[in-house]
């Protein structure tokens, strides 16, 4: 038997669920929308940033990556966040004419503010850094996550945390991220925030060197030199050190000189050690410069032992 009115309430069940359906679409559409225009930010923002298509303009990429970024894009967040730990100075053409008009006549500088009128440059903001870096990182960006690992272990724009730095890299080491595994490797060889395990420490560099990270690579190879790891081998540090040094890793150039002096992992050549002592040396490492001195006093003694022992009457 029917029931009175149950026509009634099947009618509006029946318009609750359109309403339903039409509300779902709505937002799916609104979302959709906002994603397009967030995406369209960012990809004007990184135009301005690299000077791709658009004019190099450091303060008008920011404009538009904030944009993208309040908007919740994970990847202008965390561009904002790079540009704001170092600061972004413009290196066009344009960045030195403004540099000239600074020093020039009011006329000039009235110019130089009517075209740009906040500048070429973006200073550091070590709180914004932090705070973009954070909400890139909650969305699971890995490179955002390693990212703000780097500034809990730096103290950058918060307090130093240690266990807080290693909870972010492991969450961009698990991705994959190099600069996560590595900066996992270098809390696990030091005990911070975690346990000291230098195996874990290896481990984590070798994942980070394998994706051509060479403070990863030079980090293991001196893990090697220290007889800190079970397979320990002097051989297999002057390998993982001879790619950093070849692309200007300081550290690595300085060692794989030491090695060759001493013949330790590879064939003693002085020859190759002077060569890359004075690399590091050149470019300011001072151990480096030491050690050159040291060559050169050795040689300089082994001449002159030479040179009395010929002076000898016979």
């Amino acid at each position: 038997m029917i029931q009175p009115f149950s026509y009634l309430s099947n009618a509006c069940r029946s318009v609750r669920m359109r309403l339903n359906t039409f509300l779902r679409v709505n937002a799916y559409v609104a979302t959709g929308a906002r994603s397009r225009k967030a995406d369209a930010a960012y990809q004007r923002g990184r135009g301005y940033l690299y000077g791709d298509g658009l004019p190099h303009d450091p303060t008008m990429a920011v404009v538009w990556l904030m944009q993208a970024a309040e908007r919740g894009h994970a990847p202008a967040q965390h561009i904002l966040s790079m540009i704001y730990l170092t600061g972004v100075r413009g290196w066009a053409a344009a960045g030195i004419w403004l540099d000239e008009a600074s020093h020039g006549t009011e006329a000039a500088i009235a110019n130089a503010n009517l075209l740009y009128p906040q500048g070429l440059a973006v200073t550091p903001d070590a709180n914004a850094a932090f705070a973009w870096a954070k909400a890139a990182a909650q969305q699971g960006l890995a490179h955002a996550e390693a990212n703000l690992g780097m500034l809990y272990a730096r103290g950058i724009g918060c307090d130093i945390d240690f266990a807080q730095a290693a909870h972010w890299y492991k969450r961009a080491a698990a991705k994959g991220d190099p600069a996560g595994a590595l900066g996992l490797g270098i809390l696990c060889e030091n005990g911070l925030g975690v346990p000291k395990d230098t195996s874990e420490a290896a481990r984590w560099y070798l994942m980070s060197a394998s994706q051509d990270n060479d403070v990863a690579a030079t980090a293991l190879g001196l893990l090697h030199l220290g007889g800190l790891l079970a397979d320990s081998n002097p051989t297999e540090a002057a390998r993982l050190l001879a790619g950093p040094a070849a692309r200007g890793n300081l550290t690595a150039q300085y060692r794989l000189g030491l090695l060759y002096l001493e013949g330790q992992g590879l064939t003693r050549s002085q020859t190759r050690a002077r060569a890359w002592l004075s690399e590091a040396a050149r470019r300011g490492h001072k151990e480096a410069t030491i050690a050159l001195q040291q060559i050169a006093l050795t040689e300089h003694e082994g001449e002159s032992a030479t040179l009395g022992t010929s002076a000898l009457p016979v």
